[in-house]
């Protein structure tokens, strides 16, 4: 049985260890509930003013055609002025299972560092390995977040499933 590699960024997470990290990671977030300090949200005016160049910046660095993994052409993802209308546009259902879609699920997404109880997921790619260590996964985020220009970079979490 094959596994598979997944990136996402997180809309909503609970940390666990903060160092499986990117650098400047959170930055990108605001702290939900204040008194404990873990429990972290994206900060939507980040988000919103960033997420449609970041998903053509990331297929053509991975030269991938975004068409033909997203089903979305660039000029076809949803534009979204607030967080309902960005939960709308990438609905999971609405957009057939495809990525990107958001998804909120707790135990639907295993990384390093963190719970995520929901997500942007902006790829899904087949791995034919039995085991990945999560580690080389962090290792992924890390240059990520340093060859991308877009601030979101930094706020991907990459993950397994199957």
């Amino acid at each position: 049985m094959g596994t598979g590699i997944t990136a996402v960024i997180p809309l909503s997470f609970q940390v666990d260890d903060k160092n499986y990290f990117a650098k400047g990671f959170f930055d990108n977030f605001n702290m939900k509930n204040p008194r404990s300090g873990s429990h972290c949200v994206i900060n939507d005016g980040i988000l919103l003013k960033n997420y449609r160049l970041f998903l053509i910046e990331f297929y053509q660095l991975i030269e991938e055609d975004i068409k033909c993994a997203t089903m979305l052409a660039p000029d076809e993802i949803p534009l979204a002025n607030n967080l309902d209308e960005f939960y709308a546009g990438f609905d999971r259902n609405k957009r057939g299972g495809y990525v990107p879609h958001i998804k909120e699920e707790r135990y639907g997404f295993s990384t390093l560092g963190c719970k995520i109880d929901a997500y942007w997921m902006f790829y899904i790619g087949s791995y034919k390995a039995i085991l990945e260590v999560y580690c080389t996964l962090t290792h992924f985020e890390r240059i990520l977040s340093k060859a991308m220009k877009n601030p979101l970079a930094k706020s991907v979490k990459f993950g397994i499933f199957g």
